[in-house]
């Protein structure tokens, strides 16, 4: 074991079992990091089932093989955030982090990241949704921290808020992303948030806002469908289903509600 007095003395560590001292403390905490790092790394990719990719090539990677993938590197992000946002590191080392971060547009990355859960949401593999949605607004929060104009980061955070039913928090999302970029699918996501909560008649309002606008925006036009049943009025609803189908095609859900709609009126 090898004790070093300044940086430059880092050249003598040149065994892999040694270990280098610092009488700085910042130059310490950074090389402890570093060890740490290490170490969680070495321990989830020696979870990894190897005996399973031993007869995989690149070209026959499937989508559960990338998600394997992709949660491991997740992970590894996870335990580096963690430490960088300790109170004893260095405040000067996590400025020049999220200097780095910005220079690279590492929050395109993140969102990237946020919307393979989002998919994976919607498919049929067996996956935590509390905890998935929760990682979804992580990752959402590390890209608005690099880039708080970046509106799509907003918007995925809100559509994770309402899959966990928190529907005024994620209006507020919503609301963020429109104040940099007018996009109506977020319109659309801020009615939807008012009829899962109740609020008819503020997603009314803005179904026909957006209507006003696209005479012909299915989502709209099936949104209004949605909140007038939820509201008891058959009629109205099943009025608004016929519209949407001529537009595009109705999911089952909807198809169904529709049926019941018309047994009602």
């Amino acid at each position: 074991m090898k004790e070093s007095k300044d940086w430059d003395d880092i050249e003598v560590n040149k065994r892999s079992t040694d270990k280098v001292f610092f009488e700085s403390t910042i130059l310490q905490q950074i090389s402890d990091s570093i060890d740490f790092i290490r170490d969680e790394s070495k321990e989830i990719l020696s979870e990894l089932d190897y005996d399973g990719f031993e007869d995989l090539v690149v070209q026959e990677f499937g989508e559960s093989t990338l998600d394997q993938l992709s949660d491991i590197a997740d992970d590894l992000s996870q335990f580096k955030s963690e430490i960088f946002s300790s109170d004893d590191f260095p405040e000067f080392i996590k400025e020049y982090s999220l200097d780095a971060k910005r220079a690279l547009n590492r929050d395109g990355d993140y969102i990237r990241r946020a919307q393979r859960r989002m998919i994976r949401l919607n498919s049929d593999e067996l996956v935590d949704v509390y905890k998935t949605n929760i990682r979804v607004i992580e990752l959402c929060d590390k890209a608005i921290e690099v880039n708080p104009s970046n509106a799509e980061a907003y918007y995925i955070k809100g559509r994770a808020l309402m899959n966990l039913d928190k529907y005024p928090e994620a209006i507020e999302e919503f609301v963020s992303s429109l104040s940099i970029e007018d996009d109506d699918k977020v319109w659309i996501a801020i009615a939807n948030s008012n009829t899962l909560n109740g609020d008819y008649d503020d997603a009314i309002s803005i179904y026909q806002k957006i209507l006003e606008r696209d005479e012909n925006s299915f989502d709209a036009i099936k949104g209004k469908a949605l909140t007038y049943y939820a509201q008891g009025d058959f009629a109205k609803a099943s009025e608004e289903f016929k519209k949407a189908s001529s537009i595009g095609t109705l999911d089952d859900v909807s198809k169904e509600i529709w049926n019941e709609c018309l047994e009602n009126d």
